[in-house]
């Protein structure tokens, strides 16, 4: 009688009894309410993709009829080139963050981490909260595949930085094919101010030290704060665990040459799209839309794939260089339908692909040593609810 439904249904049974009855109503009902979440989750995302494929839609709509006659005669060879160099961005960027998670002594394969850039890439091209959602959406998996958080964080910082570096290298090269030498001097200024930082920034976090203090100064500002000695404990750790990760010198070169090689792909795939609508612009204005693009793009994070802005910046650097307006604008609508267009396609596929299979684990590659069991640091991809590069 107490493991009847009835029986764990009458408030005057104790609690014990009613806990008897509950598996069996959890059968019956177990799947529904296992799929409610999952299918609640899959309405959101596609409701947010709906939404924001139709906003784009209705902005560009007055633009795609101007640039009709170009977009029907564009030229498929240059498109296909285009796709190529978009790709071949994409997966140097995959490199570059996989190179910064070696530094831990983490190796992830490479078809992972091409995974995660291009379902990055289309969690922030698509869902409110661009590129935020993308380095948190990045954040998790790389949580799944065995990282710290100091790990964590030095490949975000380390990527950032380099990819700062590398669009600025852009900038100077853009100047000096324009033949205009004397931003060259700003420019080096700026590079040497973020080397400058760096070096003081990896200086610092090799003396924990000296951040032990104020980091535990920080935390006493807090009132509400529980367990306050595991916060010190956990910040404690941290710091340890920041001042072991030295990169070797030759860890920077090497990622700066793939974060320009990122750069050059995402460049030559404007580019090539330029050309695909007819128009041959100069490549220094060519290189200064590119910079105007980026710069718009992340100077809004909130906004999915920097819409509206790069697209602005895009076309009126175009135009201000020489290239008619229709032709300007077909060339943004071809760049966009690849990126993020046909990227987040992928993307997406991938990240679904993600969820139903889960990467094997991958240990680490030790020098002289062998994995220990239970150490999960391989490319395995833990199921996650959701990149534009960054």
């Amino acid at each position: 009688m107490s493991g009847s439904p009835e029986a764990a249904a009458d408030p005057r049974l104790g609690r014990h009894t009613r806990a008897v009855g509950q598996p069996e109503r959890l059968r019956r009902t177990g799947g529904f309410i296992r799929s409610m979440p999952s299918r609640r989750r899959a309405a959101l995302m596609t409701g947010c993709i709906v939404g924001v494929l139709g906003f784009e839609l209705v902005l560009i709509a007055p633009y795609a009829h101007r640039a009709a006659g170009q977009l029907t005669h564009a030229r498929w060879t240059w498109l296909l080139a285009a796709m190529a160099c978009e790709t071949v961005s994409m997966v140097m960027f995959a490199r570059l963050q996989r190179h910064a998670l070696g530094t831990g002594v983490l190796r992830v394969r490479l078809g992972s981490a091409v995974a995660t850039v291009f379902a990055g890439n289309a969690v922030g091209a698509t869902l409110p909260g661009g590129s935020l959602l993308s380095i948190a959406y990045r954040t998790r998996r790389m949580r799944a595949w065995g990282a710290s958080a100091s790990q964590i964080g030095f490949v975000h910082a380390a990527t950032g930085v380099l990819s700062t570096i590398a669009l600025a290298s852009f900038a100077g090269a853009g100047h000096i094919v324009a033949g205009d030498g004397s931003q060259l001097i700003s420019v080096a200024v700026q590079v040497g101010v973020i080397c400058v930082i760096t070096c003081a920034a990896l200086a610092l976090v090799h003396h924990p030290v000296l951040l032990r203090r104020p980091a535990h100064a920080l935390l006493r500002l807090v009132p509400r704060l529980r367990r306050r000695t595991a916060a010190r404990a956990s910040v404690d750790r941290l710091l340890d665990e920041l001042a072991a990760l030295r990169p070797p010198a030759r860890f920077w070169p090497w990622g700066l040459g793939l974060a320009v090689f990122n750069c050059c792909g995402d460049f030559l795939c404007l580019l090539a799209v330029c050309h695909a609508v007819g128009v041959s612009p100069p490549l220094s204005t060519a290189l200064f839309a590119y910079l105007a693009g980026m710069t718009a793009a992340s100077a809004v994070p909130l906004l999915p794939a920097g819409i509206g802005v790069l697209d602005a910046a895009l076309v009126l650097t175009l135009h201000h260089g020489g290239v008619p307006v229709g032709a300007a604008t077909a060339a943004d609508l071809l760049y966009r339908s690849i990126t993020p267009g046909l990227i987040s396609v992928a993307g997406w596929a991938l990240l679904l692909q993600q969820r139903r299979r889960p990467d094997r684990p991958r240990h680490p590659r030790e020098t002289g040593g062998t994995p220990e069991a239970g150490d999960h640091t391989g490319g395995v991809a833990g199921p996650s609810p959701f990149t534009r590069k960054t």
